[in-house]
């Protein structure tokens, strides 16, 4: 039986700096003993039922039955849509089965995803979009995660495609884990594409680079980026005059301008690939118009910003409502432009086949492993509520006895857990006790962010700066808050240069 492996625990005083050093850039899970000590975090609140329905009561959400012969969520059984208010109620019956809030995405567009999805999108002034901890990562999303089990009910053996920042604000949770390098040893749905240095996963059907973006996501964003810097030096030059170098400057930025607008081109091509052929650019080009319009500069849209050095913001421009990296407003082709994945990402994207027909869409995401929760428990010597579907033979997953020891997470109410993107974690969630005077259920508040790829480098975690800076000042300028301006700027103002190719930092892979 495999050694069971402990964590570290820190305060939740720890200064971000250190946090980074320490844990986020070692790519190292930790126990942070306590929650969010952000002001505007008022997540206990939310345990008073009454209060959370008075709150967010209105709004709908999607919620997963429990598998009735594997007995644990995370499967692919259809969810239901209920007003958040009725599943509230719903958890004060003393009788099960009880349904579970899980992450919120559209089955009809599971690309659609936004980064304050509900109920959060009615709690958002209750927490802060970026907590102190975390520094200068960017937020992906958020979630509220809720259910009732007195016996402890299962997620499934999967991982993220994001950094996650776990609170645990009621019941109890245990957490298995195995490191993103025993995907060869964890039996996948998905096929291995690449395990990049950062320990970022990214499958055949849903490839990703090591920041989380696709690569057509991250090029939209490029091809934005740049078209913003040939604006501004263009309003610059005729408020200042074309000073010397403005023709060798110009010719970089548009040569780098055309250079991703031709790789933005190959990869629509790419997806066109067993489909009638587009010979329109502009429809190959997807909805690049409507990704959003080329600003000069962002300071007019915030009174209240300080600090801003932007070039050209002579005209104000409407920018749209942000929804988050790979949101379907900005991506033509819902499939092929994720660029992030949390956990039911993995669902609507299939390479061609040879033939150039495109494969049956699978039952489970890609990032969930084969391997039943009842068998991992028994291999692991814990206990467990899931059910071993019949005729299973461990010749099938003859991989788990090859994997190093797990950490066996257990974390209690009040407490947070980091767990850096393509992490292995199986979760089985306790409710509290049932004396807690009829408040035995649990729940979690997480947040997930793009994985950092530049690891040696607090102000910059992200080595393609050009487009991460310009992802926040898109998100600063549609939040409208201080707090989001700020932390969009802050890489921007730790260096005095950046390049057109968006080299960060060298780096010293979810």
């Amino acid at each position: 039986m495999p050694e069971q492996l402990q964590l570290e625990r820190v305060p939740p005083d720890i200064p971000a700096k250190e946090f980074f050093s320490k844990y986020v850039s070692k790519r190292t899970p930790v126990i942070i003993s306590g929650l969010l000590d952000d002001p505007s975090f008022q997540g206990r609140k939310w345990t008073n039922l009454d209060y959370l329905a008075k709150k967010a009561g209105d709004v709908e959400v999607m919620v997963e039955p429990i598998h009735p012969t594997a007995n644990q969520y995370g499967t692919d059984i259809e969810r239901i849509s209920v007003t958040f208010r009725a599943f509230l109620d719903s958890l004060r019956k003393e009788e099960g089965p009880y349904h579970y809030l899980t992450t919120q995405y559209s089955d009809e567009d599971p690309d659609a995803e936004t980064v304050f999805p509900p109920p959060t999108n009615a709690l958002k002034d209750e927490f802060p979009i970026v907590p102190r901890i975390m520094g200068n990562l960017f937020l992906q999303q958020v979630n509220l995660w809720l259910g009732k089990s007195k016996e402890g009910s299962s997620s499934g053996l999967h991982h993220d495609f994001h950094d996650n920042i776990y609170c645990l604000l009621k019941g109890r949770k245990r957490f298995v884990l195995f490191p993103p390098d025993e995907v060869k040893h964890l039996h996948p749905h998905g096929t291995l594409d690449t395990l990049h240095p950062n320990g970022l996963i990214s499958y055949v059907d849903v490839p990703v680079r090591a920041d989380g973006l696709s690569r057509r996501a991250a090029c939209k964003a490029r091809v934005r980026a740049l078209e913003r810097r040939i604006d501004g030096l263009k309003a610059k030059s005729k408020r200042e005059g074309k000073g010397k170098g403005y023709s060798k400057e110009m010719k970089a930025l548009m040569d780098a301008h055309d250079a991703a607008l031709d790789e933005l081109a190959e990869l629509a091509l790419d997806e066109q690939e067993g489909e009638d052929e587009v010979d329109d650019f502009d429809a190959l080009m997807g909805d690049l118009d409507d990704f959003d319009e080329p600003d000069a500069g962002f300071s007019a849209h915030d009174d209240d910003q300080e600090g801003d050095e932007d070039d050209g913001d002579e005209e104000e421009e409407e920018w749209e409502e942000w929804k988050g990296i790979g949101h379907s407003d900005d991506e033509s082709n819902s499939g092929g432009d994720m660029g992030d994945g949390s956990d039911s990402d993995a669902d609507g994207m299939e390479e061609g086949s040879s033939a150039g027909e495109k494969e049956p869409k699978p039952n489970e995401p890609s990032s969930f492993s084969r391997i039943p929760t009842a068998y991992l428990h028994r291999h692991l010597g814990v206990p467990t509520t899931a059910a071993l579907p019949p005729n299973v033979s461990p010749y099938e997953y003859a991989g788990l006895k090859e994997t190093t020891d797990p950490y066996v997470v257990e974390l209690f109410e009040g407490e947070m857990l980091y767990l850096p993107a393509s992490w292995w974690h199986e979760v089985t969630s306790t409710s509290a006790d049932a004396s807690a005077g009829g408040n035995d259920f649990h729940m979690a508040f997480n947040y997930w962010f793009y994985p950092p790829d530049a690891l040696d480098n607090y102000d910059a975690p992200y080595r393609d700066t050009l487009v991460w800076d310009y992802l926040r000042d898109k998100a600063a300028i549609d939040s409208g808050s201080r707090e989001a301006a700020k932390n969009a700027c802050m890489g921007k103002r730790a260096r005095s240069s950046e390049s057109v190719n968006g080299e960060g930092s060298k780096r010293v892979r979810r």
